[in-house]
């Protein structure tokens, strides 16, 4: 923990004002190196009043992912330990090699921003201040093909995150996006350290148009945040505090029972279910109608013909507009 983390957990644990001579002491850096972290802070949109007599005293917090304001928010192993950058490449890189240095299951990687974000199939992926991006080590007994099924399970935890919010429900669309009226909320990658039978690490990231309010041009009619579709801005800590608590549930019965528990639910928040689509995988298109998921995750397609197909992973465009929604070329823009 850093000096000015330090600093920000001495203030939001006392009731009162704190003076800076106890604030000096317990750190042990001057008075004027106390003064200037103070200033920091405020520069960074903490409210922060300050009496010549009294000392120090939080008033207010920004919407803020810091340790000492996230890490009383977990509820259970997801999120232990908890590391936090302002900015990173890549959250499932710094997390990728968090992994392979032995950390735990639940050691969570968060960042206010990322440079080199990435979706499925190498895309660039928009990640500015304001959005949730954040990634999550793993290590199920399982096999590595039945990691499959992981960002179809997770997907589930994201909405219900967002559905302890009061705003309108978000949307699943096979096999890894979060989407609203047809504009992309947020998306998972998961990526695997295994051999060809055994995983040692997963990593999930995770993610989510939060408090943004505009997208470059390219996104703008592919792309919306949960900031927009409610109107306000949200709290990213109580909502990351609520996707890592619904994945820590999901993710124990799954680790026992697979994804069957799940697919009729996740049937139920499908956005593809009962459309027209064409789904681009390995090189080839299939069409048919999305009848649903398997017990295993995989899309359940049924061609003109009646033949059903089953899909591990694909690309999948609308042959026909999904509700309120954009042209079938737009759907493939991640955000």
């Amino acid at each position: 923990m850093s000096l000015r983390e330090k600093l920000l957990a001495r203030l939001l644990a006392a009731a009162d004002f704190v003076s800076g001579a106890e604030l000096s002491g317990a750190l042990g850096v001057s008075r004027c190196a106390v003064w200037k972290h103070i200033e920091a802070l405020r520069d960074e949109g903490y409210e922060i009043a300050g009496s010549p007599r009294r000392g120090y005293r939080l008033l207010k917090v920004p919407d803020a992912l810091y340790p000492p304001l996230f890490s009383p928010l977990v509820r259970g192993k997801f999120g232990r330990p908890y590391h936090f950058y302002p900015v990173v490449s890549s959250t499932n890189d710094v997390a990728k090699e968090l992994a392979r240095q032995g950390a735990p299951e639940g050691a969570l990687v968060v960042a206010e921003e990322q440079t080199g974000g990435r979706g499925r199939l190498g895309r660039a992926w928009h990640s500015p201040p304001g959005g949730l991006w954040f990634s999550l080590v793993l290590r199920p007994p399982v096999s590595p093909a039945a990691t499959q099924s992981l960002p179809v399970l997770l997907s589930l935890a994201v909405t219900d995150g967002v559905a302890a919010f009061p705003l309108p429900s978000v949307e699943v669309k096979w096999p890894n996006d979060i989407v609203y009226q047809g504009k992309k909320v947020g998306g998972i990658l998961v990526e695997l350290g295994a051999e060809a039978e055994a995983v040692h690490f997963v990593v999930a990231g995770i993610g989510l148009n939060v408090n943004i309010t505009s997208f470059p041009a390219p996104l703008e009619k592919t792309a919306t945040s949960l900031q927009k579709i409610a109107g306000e801005a949200l709290s990213r800590p109580q909502l990351l505090s609520a996707i890592l608590a619904a994945a820590e549930r999901y993710y124990s019965c799954w680790c026992r029972e697979g994804f069957a528990p799940f697919r009729e639910d996740y049937e139920r928040r499908l956005c593809l279910l009962g459309r027209e689509v064409e789904i681009c995988c390995g090189g080839s298109v299939a069409r048919g109608t999305v009848a649903g998921v398997d017990a295993e995750g995989r899309l359940v397609l049924v061609s003109p013909d009646g033949t059903k197909r089953r899909f591990v992973g694909g690309e999948v465009t609308f042959k026909q507009k999904p509700r309120q929604t954009l042209r079938p070329d737009e759907d493939k823009a991640e955000a």
